[in-house]
């Protein structure tokens, strides 16, 4: 049975965006002892079947079926909920250290166990109350389908931010003719554009730049990203207006509890409990 009480992506994206952190490098080296391999950051992983697709190389845009155990508790799965599969690219998406290393000796087909340890997870902070501090975690992973890697939008649109601003990036975006085979238009693009802005400390710009994304897509994860600018900016009211809002109206209400609680924690700062 499924026990689903938070989703892998958004955590991640919470981790990226809350504590700024990159991913691992993925060039250490390994060793084997039986059927076991050891890497050299602490990784240690084992084939649990071998496949004979393509190899996941950088930004290879890989589905795949994932099992997340915890002490010996599957706390998230794909495996079930309709054989839903979990997206992500290899080395790009904002995906835990020992997550990103692992997957880089993977190939189409495979299916493989993990075990990774807490430096290389969610250390000290864990990840809700599924995932407790300095946990171990094991990724059952298959590897459904190794795709190609696409151009990017947000590789396409930030350098355009660079040069011109958030009003004029926009405006060219809206006369790009893009196709999909060729390049990744996902929601996550724009997590990545969110991001990127974030880091900068451009958050009046990561706020326009959800004020036009928001017009055409109701995902909570852009009202909490659009919050948590207005939040840098000290501007707990509109935080709170732009989660409530995000709370009632959204479609795709991935991270549903982790939202109530910064909502919950924004009233407290502004003194509205």
């Amino acid at each position: 049975m499924l026990k689903k009480t938070f989703n892998i992506c958004f955590i991640l994206l919470l981790v990226s965006l809350l504590a700024f952190t990159n991913g691992c490098s993925g060039d250490s080296t390994s060793e084997s002892t039986s059927d076991t391999t050891f890497l050299e950051s602490g990784v240690k992983f084992i084939y649990l079947e071998k496949g004979d697709g393509q190899k996941i190389d950088s930004l290879s845009h890989v589905s795949a079926h994932i099992n997340l155990i915890v002490a010996q508790d599957t706390v998230w799965s794909t495996y079930d909920d309709g054989e839903q599969v979990f997206e992500f690219d290899a080395k790009r998406t904002s995906l835990i250290a020992g997550f990103d290393e692992v997957v880089m000796y993977a190939r189409e087909g495979d299916r493989v166990l993990a075990i990774i340890p807490p430096e290389l997870g969610y250390g000290e902070r864990g990840a809700g109350d599924d995932i407790p501090p300095n946990s171990t975690l094991q990724f059952d992973l298959n590897m459904v389908k190794v795709e190609e890697p696409k151009t990017f939008l947000s590789d396409l649109l930030y350098p355009i931010y660079l040069e011109s601003g958030i009003d004029e990036m926009i405006v060219q975006y809206k006369e790009l003719v893009l196709d999909a085979d060729t390049h990744n238009l996902e929601i996550s693009e724009w997590y990545n554009l969110g991001s990127r802005l974030m880091r900068a400390n451009q958050y009046q710009d990561a706020i326009t730049l959800w004020d036009y994304k928001l017009q055409d897509t109701d995902v909570l994860q852009g009202y909490f990203m659009k919050a948590s600018a207005y939040d840098r900016l000290s501007e707990l009211d509109n935080a709170i207006n732009t989660l409530s809002k995000g709370l009632k109206v959204a479609t795709d209400t991935t991270g549903y509890g982790f939202v109530q609680d910064y909502l919950a924690d924004l009233k407290s700062r502004a003194g509205k409990n």
